[in-house]
């Protein structure tokens, strides 16, 4: 089976039991639904208590921190515990391409979740965009390698790449890694270690081709996967075994085979 590290189910415009269905049909489990903020990440833990491949990580993105105060953080923690299937704090980080929120809350409420997640002991996925410094920095100085750390669609260049990996961090693609465009990104990937390479869709975004301009679903990471494959000269099943080893150890989760 073929692990998606990253969706959002609530945004997925189609009844979620269908989606995940449709991707367990398709070799796709698990499935970590990420949480955007307080509501979503209850609807994250929702779906990883109502569906089996289903996991949860929850947290409160760049983009909506403007109105976030202290007392959110303590509600995240809360939320954090409420299910037994909640591997991940997330998404959390920096972004600087969208002007949502200013860069000084989103700064303190990325500082925040690195924090809430190495005293949890959980996995921390980390969103990224125009802001490596920034992001690489407060990684640092909160010491977020004393946890597990996915920098969820990687979209930095060979040098951070050789910068998250001396840290020990995975480094995870989605569905760019099959424009045709997207050279740049294919050779970092193919710089990746085997042991920190990890796949996702970030459903219902980004959808790789053949599908691109529509929206994603989980069970397309397989073309990611394929593509990753392809990129490092390997077959798609060792791809495959590879990214559901890697997962597991990122998020501790256990990956179970297809039944043949």
């Amino acid at each position: 089976m073929i692990p998606d590290t990253h969706a959002h189910l609530d945004l997925v415009e189609q009844e979620t039991g269908k989606v995940v269905s449709a991707a367990e049909a398709a070799g796709v489990s698990p499935i970590i639904t990420i949480g955007i903020n307080l509501a979503s990440s209850i609807e994250a833990v929702r779906h990883s208590g109502s569906f089996d491949p289903v996991y949860a990580a929850v947290g409160i993105h760049p983009n909506d921190t403007a109105d976030m105060t202290a007392g959110d953080i303590d509600r995240l923690e809360e939320i954090a515990a409420s299910g037994s299937k909640i591997v991940a704090i997330g998404e959390t980080g920096l972004d600087y391409y969208r002007d949502r929120s200013p860069a000084g809350l989103q700064k303190k409420a990325f500082r925040a979740q690195v924090r809430l997640a190495r005293k949890l002991g959980m996995a921390l996925i980390v969103h990224d965009r125009q802001a490596h410094d920034d992001t690489l920095e407060i990684l640092k100085e909160e010491k977020a390698d004393e946890t597990h750390v996915v920098m969820h669609c990687f979209s930095g260049d060979p040098d951070m790449l050789q910068e998250v990996l001396s840290r020990g961090y995975f480094v995870s693609f989605a569905g760019p890694i099959t424009f045709k465009k997207s050279q740049a990104a294919r050779k970092v990937a193919a710089l990746v270690p085997p042991d920190k390479l990890l796949a996702e869709t970030d459903a219902p975004f980004m959808s790789p081709e053949p599908f691109r301009g529509k929206p994603n679903l989980p069970e397309r990471v397989r073309l990611v996967a394929n593509e990753l494959a392809r990129i490092r000269g390997v077959t798609a099943d060792e791809m495959a075994e590879l990214l559901a080893a890697n997962t597991g150890t990122a998020f501790g989760i256990e990956i179970r085979k297809k039944r043949r």
